[in-house]
């Protein structure tokens, strides 16, 4: 089942044809107002909504009367998107997809590259349930999760570049069939950029812990 999330970010990096990606989708925030101004029937709509006006609250809650919509007060212990990832995986969703995340605040922005990372997505130390069925996608990037588990990088249509970083604890991470193999045996914060497919699969080694990989290109596509 896939759940699409549209998040509250600038409407200028939502990649092309945002609308016709299949799946059911969900509102976080200012995200909601946007699925209704489209037309689009969410599942639900979730977050503090303190980026609309008293206008647009009022009309996204009548769009929403016949669905579900959940407001959080503003002092919480997630964000808007988060809450909305915890909702897609409790309705079941075993692949979710993160859209109008980026190019708005940077705070925001390296928040939701985050999320996998938070206590209520790490059954253990290292691990996180979100890697595997979590993507983050604009016009220019697609971001997945690597770990011990799921360890094979599938290239996608017109995205050049392969960048990685190991988030939190890391140990043992090597990137074995790229460009630029590389290996790093402690913790790194550090994002390694500009690799390269040298075929349709890259597979790395983990031990232990989380990869942020990055597939990019120069021009919106």
């Amino acid at each position: 089942m896939r759940i699409n999330i549209l998040a509250g970010g600038p409407k200028e990096n939502w990649p092309a044809d945002l609308f016709k990606e299949p799946g059911d989708w969900v509102g976080a925030d200012r995200g909601a107002l946007f699925l209704m101004e489209e037309g689009i029937e969410p599942l639900f709509a979730v977050g503090d909504f303190d980026s609309v006006s008293d206008d647009e609250r009022q009309r996204l809650i009548a769009y929403q009367k016949e669905r579900e919509m959940t407001t959080y007060p503003a002092h919480k212990d997630y964000t808007d998107t988060a809450l909305a990832v915890r909702y897609a995986m409790a309705a079941g969703a075993d692949d979710i997809v993160l859209y109008g995340a980026t190019g708005g605040r940077l705070d925001h922005e390296l928040s939701n590259l985050t999320i996998p990372l938070l206590d209520s997505f790490l059954p253990q130390v290292g691990f996180s349930s979100l890697v595997g069925r979590f993507s983050i996608v604009d016009c220019r990037n697609t971001i997945s999760y690597l770990d011990a588990e799921h360890n094979v990088v599938e290239k996608l249509p017109g995205h050049h570049y392969l960048g990685f970083m190991p988030l939190g604890i890391v140990d043992n991470f090597s990137i074995l069939d790229a460009e630029y193999p590389l290996t790093i045996k402690e913790n790194s914060g550090i994002m390694y950029s500009s690799n390269e497919f040298v075929g349709e699969l890259v597979h790395v080694s983990i031990e232990r812990g989380i990869v942020l990989v990055t597939q990019s290109t120069d021009r919106r596509s």
